[in-house]
């Protein structure tokens, strides 16, 4: 089911506050790094002949070089170099379980930081010309904010951003429409892009596969993707002492366990779990960053954006 943050809740003056403080948060994040998205030209097709390319499945057909078919029955592309052009998709967590936050700061959750670093991929994307919508799951529901032409996609999508709050759980169904992520291409209507590139923001918190399920589509398509997962540092190093009781957050479940004794288990299943999530693919188009809430979000940002354009 697909809809977007309602006008009336965007208007509130709690919104309103809301999406400017985290204009503000998302621009000095984003100020801190060096790199954008892509690098300002890249192998692409125009007038300008640079050398050729063998076609891969899903190129476009008219940008065959039918005098070299002619010639050797193989096809070719003319590539050139051009202006890159990047569609962003910001897919956003927005369930019970990134309510979530560090001990060491009780009122930061793992949900303020995906939504920071969505808003700074937003500024970014937008800074570069690049065509950008966001995806926020929440109450089982899809939310979104579709790329468009002219206007300015960043403050729209604080705006939303801003309305948004974590609740229920992912859609056990995909994202809407026949599959997962059967939504509109990134940057629909904008003109083709050199290439695609979607962002998720999520601590991977699933109870039968749906995020998996939601993913997988993207398997089959000639897509870049950046795995955000989002963890606190109590995950990563379970520091409890004595009897501790647990509640899962999206089902009300309870668990009391003694700390000590539960520890080693519990550690394993947790890096197991990381580790599933960062080999995903083994694909050179899936990157995986791991997001702890007590380190810095500008040396995650920082470190992929610097990654991704050779830096």
């Amino acid at each position: 089911m697909k809809g977007s943050p309602s006008d009336s809740r965007i208007a509130e003056p709690r919104v309103i506050a809301a999406a400017a403080e985290l204009e503000l948060a998302a621009r000095r994040l984003a100020a801190g790094t060096l790199a954008g998205l892509h690098a300002s030209r890249r192998k692409g097709h125009s007038r300008e002949f640079s050398q050729y390319r063998a076609y891969q499945q899903g190129d476009e057909s008219r940008l065959i070089d039918w005098r070299v078919y002619a010639r050797s029955d193989r096809y070719f592309l003319r590539e050139s170099e051009v202006e890159t052009r990047t569609s962003v998709r910001l897919v956003l967590d927005a369930t019970a379980s990134m309510q979530q936050c560090d001990l060491a700061r009780p009122a930061y959750r793992k949900f303020d930081a995906a939504r920071t670093l969505a808003a700074a991929f937003a500024w970014i994307a937008e800074s570069q010309g690049d065509p950008v919508e966001l995806v926020a799951v929440s109450e089982g529901r899809v939310h979104s904010v579709p790329a468009r032409s002219g206007g300015r996609p960043f403050a729209r999508i604080v705006r939303a951003l801003a309305s948004v709050e974590p609740g229920g759980r992912w859609p056990e169904r995909g994202l809407g429409g026949s599959g997962a992520f059967a939504l509109a291409p990134p940057g629909a209507g904008l003109g083709s892009a050199s290439t695609e590139l979607t962002i998720i923001l999520t601590d991977g918190h699933e109870h039968a596969g749906e995020i998996r399920a939601a993913l997988a589509p993207l398997r089959s398509r000639r897509r870049e993707i950046l795995f955000l997962h989002v963890v606190t540092r109590e995950e990563e190093a379970f520091p409890y002492r004595g009897r501790v009781r647990f509640e899962e957050w999206e089902t009300g479940r309870v668990v009391e366990a003694d700390a000590g004794t539960v520890r080693a288990a519990y550690l394993a299943s947790h890096e197991a779990r990381s580790q599933a999530w960062r080999r995903t693919w083994l694909d050179a188009s899936y990157d995986y960053a791991r997001v702890v809430l007590d380190e810095p979000l500008e040396r995650t940002l920082g470190a992929f954006l610097h990654r991704r354009s050779g830096a």
